[in-house]
């Protein structure tokens, strides 16, 4: 039986999945395949995690995170002992997760040992950034040796080709989460809901700078100029929390913007059951995983611009809106569109769901990196 192994940085709830469908689906193929942790968690994660959903081989590497700075969402893993451990691993070949420095050590083992290795990538370009020389020719010099990439999506994969990949190696293993709980839970709280005359509207994320929540409290002020029938439900936790409650309170909308703090998946269900959209601003996301679990719940969504997942899972004016909320006035009139169209956002929602059922699911996804392994294969 040949083996497969996989190196990431902590297990998500939501990559948990993934994980147990390509175990699956590689078994099909008599294949082993293992998961190489760099630890379980580390401290800006917040969800719970039950290791009894594992259906798949894994260990750690039991490595502490290295955060650069103040900034929270940096932090980092040197992956110390990741060449011992493929060593006793013996694999045939190797995924690793972006350009890291694992990245870095399965391209010394894969020098030494003649292991194929694939580079599963979510990077994309960010708008007015540059990256350095050196950053830009690590990456150049890691894609060249790669035998197959896997992207997230379309975004994903443009990245890859500016860093010298060759396209017919790039296979895209489209981002998602398990969307069929998202669609079955929520489909069971709309069954049990109350209306309170109010018209509630999402926003799921870290509080954090990269996200400029604080471009939703200006449109809730704005909106609030015309009519005071909407609540914008934050759920999320993280630095900027205190400073956009400031904010909530100094334009006086305690009524149109409530916190509701961290939730765990299971928590959500409820609040997707009564939101009229999701309102997905972020000046720079690679992906977006939000957009996959609200449009899985039926759930229209204004998807910024910024966020990599709005080019492959909305199709404008039909499932969602892509959307630039640096734009108050667009934004603001397709809120009032959606409040005041029930049945039509409805069947945005319905469009939604239907969409992210038969194109973003972890069948397909697992797929993307199927293929990218047997590409491996075949030119071996």
């Amino acid at each position: 039986m040949k083996k497969v192994v996989l190196i990431t940085n902590i297990p998500n709830p939501y990559r948990v999945p993934l994980f147990n469908e390509l175990s699956k689906q590689l078994k099909n193929e008599n294949t082993h395949l293992k998961i190489i942790f760099a630890t379980k968690t580390y401290k800006r994660r917040l969800f719970q995690l039950n290791e009894n959903d594992f259906l798949f081989d894994y260990s750690y590497l039991n490595n502490e995170a290295i955060t650069v700075g103040n900034n929270s969402e940096n932090s980092y893993f040197t992956y110390k002992g990741l060449f011992e451990r493929l060593k006793n691993e013996k694999p045939d070949s190797i995924i690793v997760s972006g350009f890291s420095s694992a990245t870095v050590k399965v391209f010394l083992y894969s020098f030494f040992k003649r292991v194929p290795y694939i580079i599963w990538n979510g990077s994309i370009a960010k708008k007015g950034r540059k990256d350095s020389f050196i950053r830009t020719l690590q990456r150049r010099f890691l894609a060249y040796f790669a035998s197959a990439f896997v992207a997230y999506g379309t975004k994903a994969k443009s990245y890859l080709t500016s860093m010298g990949a060759s396209e017919e190696k790039v296979f895209i293993a489209t981002n998602t989460v398990d969307t069929s709980f998202f669609e079955k839970e929520t489909e069971k709280q709309r069954a049990m809901l109350v209306d309170d005359n109010i018209h509630h509207f999402i926003y799921l994320g870290y509080l954090v700078p990269r996200k400029n929540v604080g471009q939703l409290i200006e449109i809730a002020k704005i909106l609030k100029m015309q009519r005071n029938d909407f609540c914008i439900d934050i759920i999320g936790d993280g630095e900027s929390k205190k400073a956009l409650e400031s904010m909530v309170k100094e334009y006086q909308l305690l009524d149109q913007i409530k916190f509701h703090g961290f939730k765990q998946k299971e928590e959500l269900p409820p609040y997707f059951a009564k939101a009229k959209a999701l309102l997905f601003q972020t000046d720079f996301d690679i992906w977006g995983l939000v957009l996959n679990e609200s449009m899985a719940a039926g759930v229209p969504c204004l998807s910024s611009v910024n966020a990599g997942a709005s080019e492959d899972l909305i199709v404008d004016g039909e499932n969602g809106y892509i959307v630039d909320y640096q734009n108050k006035a667009d934004i603001i009139e397709k809120i009032n569109f959606i409040i005041e169209n029930p049945e039509k956002a409805k069947k945005m929602g319905a469009q939604a769901s239907s969409f992210i059922r038969n194109n973003a699911n972890v069948m397909i996804c697992a797929k993307g990196f199927l293929k990218a392994i047997q590409s491996i294969e075949k030119n071996k």
